[in-house]
C-alpha cells in the first residue's frame, strides 16, 4: 500500500492537473489499476492556465456544454460524463443537434480544454485578492464559559466564515485539538449542507505539524485524511500573518460578542453547538455591509456552488496502542479510564475523538466507551457495568479508590 502522502499526490494531479489515469500512470510509474484506485478515493486538480478562446462553430453549444462541466464537477471522476458521452447526448438532443456543426473531435477538444479552464477558475485563483464564491477562511478564538463550581475555564471557538457573503459560523470546542478541529469543520458542512472550494487555515498546530523551507508544510494525518474525503483544497496563511485572514479574524471578535458573552455554562456542549449554528444562521438576515443585499441571499447563492457532502460520512477518531496496568485500567493525557477486569496488563487500542474514547481490545471488539476528559481528573473514570462480576467477589473493590500516595488499590 501506498503511503498516505503519496496517495493524495495521485489524486491531486487528476484534480489540480486535469491529467488522464495513463499520464498519471506514465507519470508516476504505477500501475494504472493502482493509479484508478487511490484517484476514485478522492479527486483533486491544479488545472492549467487558460488559453485564449478563438470564435468557432460550437459557440452556440458551449454554454450548455459548460453547465454540463460544472455539475460533473461536483461529483467524484467516476460519475462525470466522458467527452464523447457529451457528444452523443447533444447530438440525442433535437435543438443541440441542429445547431451542431462541427465533428466529434472538436466536441472532444472543446471539452478536454475546458475542463482544465474550469478546474483552474476553481481551484487555481488568488485567494488574498477579491474574494470568491465558496472560499472559506477558518480560525480558532479564545472564550469563557462557566464550569459547574462557578469559576471560568477557557474554551475555544472554531469559526467558519465566507468572505464573499460575510457569513460566519462558529462551535464550540474544549481544546485546539486536530480531533476538535475536524468534528467541528464536519458539523458545519454538515449544517450548511455543502464543502467550501476553497479554505484558508493559519498555521494551526492541529492542522499542521511544522512549517518547512519555501513554505513546503508537513501536515497532520488526520488532517489530510480529511481534506482528501471532502476534496476542498485547503491553503495556509504565511507564518505570522493574521491579516492574510481579516475577516474570520473579525468573525471570530463578532461571534464572541453576540453570542457567547457573559459567559455561558454549558451542560449540554452537542445541544448548545446545534443552537449555536442556527443562531449564526439567523444572523444571515441583515444587510451586506457594502453589497446592500441580505447575507442570508448572497450565502444561498453560495451553498448552491459547493461541493456535495461525501455518501460517506467521515469518522473523526485516531487510534492508538495503549497497555492497561493491573488493575485493567488505561492512561490519556493525564487521566485514567476503566476497560474491563479480563484486560489487566495487555495492549489495547483506544479511538481517540473529540469528545470520547472508544476502547478495544487486540481484535479491535469494542469494549467500553468514556467521555473524553480533558485537563486532570482527581478521579479515574470508570464504567461499573464490566465490573458487576468482579464486584460479586470483591464488594469492597472501590470503596477506597485512592490511598495517600494517590495510587489505585483494590
Amino acid at each position: 500500500m501506498l503511503k498516505l502522502g503519496r496517495q493524495i499526490y495521485l489524486g491531486n494531479l487528476e484534480q489540480y492537473e486535469g491529467m488522464s489515469l495513463r499520464a498519471i500512470a506514465k507519470k508516476t510509474g504505477h500501475h494504472i489499476n493502482t493509479v484508478k484506485k487511490y484517484v476514485d478515493m478522492a479527486d483533486w486538480n491544479e488545472g492549467y492556465k487558460a488559453r485564449k478562446e478563438y470564435p468557432s462553430r460550437l459557440d452556440p453549444l458551449k454554454p450548455v456544454i459548460d453547465e454540463w462541466l460544472k455539475e460533473d464537477m461536483k461529483r467524484k471522476r467516476k460519475y462525470r460524463r466522458t467527452a464523447t458521452k457529451i457528444y452523443k447526448d447533444l447530438t440525442k438532443d433535437k435543438e443541440h443537434k441542429e445547431q451542431l456543426t462541427v465533428g466529434k473531435q472538436s466536441v472532444l477538444n472543446y471539452v478536454n480544454k475546458r475542463k482544465k479552464e474550469l478546474l483552474k477558475q476553481t481551484y487555481g485563483t488568488a485567494m488574498f485578492a477579491l474574494h470568491a464564491m465558496c472560499e472559506a477562511q477558518v480560525d480558532f478564538g479564545d472564550i469563557l464559559v462557566k464550569n459547574k463550581y462557578g469559576g471560568e475555564e477557557v474554551w475555544h471557538e472554531l469559526v467558519v466564515s465566507f468572505p464573499w457573503s460575510n457569513a460566519g459560523f462558529a462551535q464550540v470546542c474544549r481544546y485546539e485539538t486536530k480531533e476538535c478541529l475536524c468534528e467541528a469543520l464536519l458539523r458545519i458542512f454538515r449544517f450548511i449542507g455543502g464543502v467550501p472550494l476553497r479554505i484558508l487555515f493559519d498555521n494551526m498546530s492541529s492542522a499542521v505539524v511544522h512549517v518547512e523551507e519555501h513554505g513546503k508544510r508537513t501536515l497532520t494525518e488526520m488532517f489530510m485524511r480529511f481534506v482528501a474525503h471532502h476534496r476542498f483544497k485547503a491553503e495556509f496563511c504565511n507564518p505570522d500573518s493574521p491579516h492574510e485572514k481579516g475577516n474570520v479574524e473579525n468573525k471570530v471578535g463578532y461571534i464572541r460578542r453576540n453570542y457567547l458573552l457573559p459567559p455561558k455554562e454549558i451542560v449540554d456542549l452537542e445541544a448548545f453547538n446545534e443552537q449555536l449554528l442556527k443562531d449564526c444562521m439567523e444572523d444571515l438576515e441583515r444587510e451586506h455591509y457594502m453589497k446592500e443585499e441580505l447575507l442570508s441571499n448572497l450565502f444561498a447563492a453560495e451553498q448552491e456552488a459547493m461541493l456535495p457532502l461525501p455518501q460517506e460520512p467521515f469518522r473523526v477518531f485516531t487510534i492508538e496502542k495503549v497497555k492497561t496496568d493491573k488493575y485493567s485500567f488505561i492512561q490519556y493525557e493525564n487521566n485514567r479510564y476503566s476497560t474491563s477486569p479480563e484486560y489487566a496488563k495487555c495492549e489495547m487500542w483506544l479511538e481517540i475523538g473529540a469528545y470520547e474514547l472508544r476502547v478495544l481490545n487486540s481484535k479491535y471488539e469494542h469494549i467500553v466507551t468514556h467521555e473524553r476528559k480533558y485537563g486532570k481528573e482527581v478521579q479515574p473514570c470508570i464504567d461499573f457495568e464490566n465490573y458487576i462480576s468482579e464486584l460479586s467477589r470483591k464488594p469492597r473493590a472501590f470503596m477506597d479508590i485512592f490511598g495517600n500516595t494517590g495510587r489505585w488499590r483494590t
